[in-house]
């Protein structure tokens, strides 16, 4: 289960692109996905799709999630194309799993594995973070469950902050309601790895880094869209689909 971090951000971090500035185009993915696209598209143009089809109409919950940073119950899902989930929040830093962490609240474990059954590497592995549960115990959801909608452990995303898009994968829960130990909220959205934070240039601290707002994650749900293999090379694994998930769902928004 991961640890909560509330600080507030102070400074960027500088730090390298994996995936390519918004206007620039991604090289083209080794591994196959679901749909070939017609044309190739920019991370700025799918983006802009996404924030297009995030509507009242497409809305999945019908209570608001909680911003893991602010507090606020202000997050929403939205199926902007057929089996394709986004939402805004902001990015909290997630520091379980194999890798060690100074962070006096890291934990060793993550709700999911890499394909070799090893703890995911939260320095290493580029992943993001949902409630493990249905926090109001109803069928269909009035959250966003990820179980009710084809999502599982590796399932694919994109995720943008400012000019960046990188490739992630689920690799952790918010404790459910259950857990009277923790002060965590399977309503939260807006949690991620260190990997993540890094690559997409939000300070990487699991105490200190994360930011309150403005990170986009994209999910391509289906059996398809699970990304697999070791934690050595989960991340460049989720890299090679950058663009064929761009174009993918390009296509399918018709932008």
């Amino acid at each position: 289960m991961s640890s909560r971090k509330r600080f507030a951000v102070v400074a960027a971090a500088a730090l390298t692109l994996i995936a390519p500035p918004l206007g620039v185009k991604a090289a083209d993915a080794a591994t196959a996905s679901p749909a070939t696209a017609d044309k190739t598209y920019t991370a700025a143009e799918v983006l802009a799709g996404v924030q297009k089809n995030s509507t009242t109409a497409n809305k999945v919950n019908s209570k608001p999630h909680i911003n893991t940073m602010t507090r606020s119950q202000n997050v929403n899902v939205f199926q902007v194309s057929s089996g394709v989930y986004a939402y805004s929040s902001s990015l909290a830093v997630d520091d379980d799993g194999s890798d060690p962490d100074s962070d006096p609240d890291h934990q060793d474990e993550t709700t999911f594995q890499d394909s070799n059954g090893d703890q995911l590497a939260a320095h290493h592995v580029p992943f993001y973070v949902l409630g493990d549960d249905c926090y109001d115990r109803k069928s269909p959801c009035p959250h966003f469950f990820y179980k009710e909608h084809g999502i599982k452990g590796r399932q694919f995303a994109l995720m943008f902050y400012k000019s960046k898009v990188i490739g992630a994968i689920f690799g952790d829960t918010q404790t459910g309601n259950d857990q009277t130990t923790s002060d965590n909220d399977s309503r939260e959205l807006g949690e991620a790895s260190v990997k993540a934070a890094s690559s997409l240039g939000i300070p990487s601290s699991g105490t200190t880094g994360g930011v309150d707002n403005g990170v986009t994650v994209v999910i391509f749900s289906g059996s398809s869209w699970v990304v697999n293999g070791a934690n050595s090379a989960l991340n460049a694994n989720a890299q090679a689909l950058v663009q064929k998930a761009l174009d993918s769902l390009g296509t399918s928004m018709g932008i």
